[in-house]
């Protein structure tokens, strides 16, 4: 038994050491590229799809598959890609504000502070750093030219410096992406099975990117709808559990809405009153007999 037990971790290991090539040769990968903001852009997009990759339950090279996988990394990697323009533009203009006479503490401020702001408000930022060091590193390369602002020669420095920055950051987020698939997929075909932990990239989509029923685990045949109920239906007054919705029908009410205060989460003990609108889930081929049941009306949305 004890035997067995070490033998068992040895994927954990083999993972652990998979995760720190992945890190390193995404860093390696874009060592030629100018500017310090490549590397770590390399290195926060490679572990996304190399944790995705690993964590699979079993791989596959379905297409079903792998657009699950893109549809989850792509707003994080667009979020990445608008929190780093957002900087670079930021380290641009307050570069050149300076030349101007702005004073050099000001500019910097200005320039972490509101690349930080944009990055936390923006979706699927994979880190608000990467676009502070891209914005801070841009306005001191900026700074550091000699020259005056109306020189020609400078602005054509200045100019350059932005497209070199923007070059490397764009090249290191495809980078990172090649090598963190490459990696992950070697390292999955190796393993006995997924693996997520803690620390790993590989969290389910976003909950504003997943439809309804993905959420509740609704069955393809079932619907939910808002039920008004009659004046004169037999279940006014009894408790939910009197109705039998669930029993008889298969119905789940998920909440009541009255006034002066509705219902979350209703229990079997809440009492049903007349003009209660319910919201229910159940089979489609069950609405006309709950309708008839409740003898009420479907609301409109």
């Amino acid at each position: 038994m004890r035997h067995r037990k070490r033998d068992n971790k040895w994927p954990i290991r083999f993972l652990m050491a998979a995760r720190a090539f992945t890190i390193g040769l995404s860093y390696y990968v874009v060592a030629g590229l100018p500017g310090l903001t490549s590397s770590f852009v390399a290195v926060f997009v490679s572990l996304l799809p190399f944790d995705l990759i690993v964590a699979m339950p079993r791989f596959s090279l379905r297409f079903r598959d792998w657009k699950e996988m893109i549809v989850t990394v792509l707003p994080r990697i667009s979020g990445t890609a608008v929190t780093l323009t957002v900087g670079l533009l930021l380290g641009t203009g307050f570069g050149i504000l300076t030349k101007l006479g702005l004073p050099v503490v000001l500019g910097a401020i200005f320039t972490v502070g509101l690349a930080y702001t944009v990055a936390e408000k923006t979706k699927g930022s994979i880190s608000g750093y990467v676009g502070i060091i891209g914005g801070l590193s841009l306005f001191d390369q900026i700074i550091r030219i000699q020259g005056i602002l109306l020189d020609e020669r400078l602005l054509a420095d200045i100019a350059g410096t932005g497209l070199r920055a923007f070059y490397a950051t764009f090249a290191a987020l495809f980078a990172g992406w090649a090598v963190g698939v490459t990696v992950g997929i070697l390292t999955r075909l190796l393993l006995p099975r997924g693996y997520k932990t803690t620390k790993s990239e590989a969290y389910a989509r976003p909950l504003y990117l997943r439809s309804l029923k993905e959420v509740t685990h609704i069955d393809e045949d079932s619907v939910v709808l808002r039920l008004q109920v009659g004046d004169e239906s037999d279940i006014l007054y009894g408790s939910l559990s009197e109705s039998r919705l669930r029993e008889e029908f298969d119905a789940t009410v998920m909440a009541i809405y009255r006034r002066p205060k509705d219902v979350t989460s209703p229990r079997g003990s809440d009492i049903l009153y007349p003009g209660d609108i319910l919201v229910v889930m159940l089979p489609a081929h069950q609405v006309s007999a709950v309708v008839s049941h409740v003898k009420g009306r479907v609301m409109d949305e």
